[in-house]
């Protein structure tokens, strides 16, 4: 039983670094976009990009490296973690129109992203895009 609290307990910490990783690049994000926005004064819809972008390339990074601890290069990680980021783009971005369009305020979509797109992010980065690359799934 010791094994299996130890499984626990890894598992936990896995989690745990994930959440950290994440909350760093949210906020990577905003403050990229209020800094992009208050230097360079461009539309909001390009400050969202940097900040977006900023916060691919350190979830990346803290990902690869801290939430799942792979050494190595980082180059057979990449394309899947990108893929899953544009998935979870899309989620936001449909569990958002949905919502609204069904009369539900902004607030009350965001409550759903929140609930639904970081657990499909790390179980898609923990099963898929932080796997080991060549590994075959049965």
């Amino acid at each position: 039983m010791a094994s299996d609290r130890s499984k626990v307990l890894a598992l936990g910490g896995e989690m745990l670094r994930f959440g950290m990783v994440g909350i760093s690049a949210t906020l990577v994000h905003v403050l990229v976009a209020l800094v992009v926005d208050a230097v360079f004064e461009l539309p909001a819809g390009l400050c969202n990009l940097a900040g977006f972008a900023a916060a691919v390339t350190l979830s990346f990074v803290g990902h690869l490296r801290f939430s799942f601890r792979r050494s190595g290069p980082g180059l057979p990680y990449l394309a899947r973690f990108i893929a899953l980021s544009l998935l979870s783009l899309g989620t936001s971005s449909l569990i958002t129109a949905v919502a609204t369009a069904l009369g539900a305020s902004l607030a009350m979509a965001m409550l759903g992203v929140a609930g639904i797109v970081p657990l499909m992010s790390y179980l898609g980065a923990r099963l898929w895009a932080f796997a080991p690359p060549f590994e075959a799934h049965s």
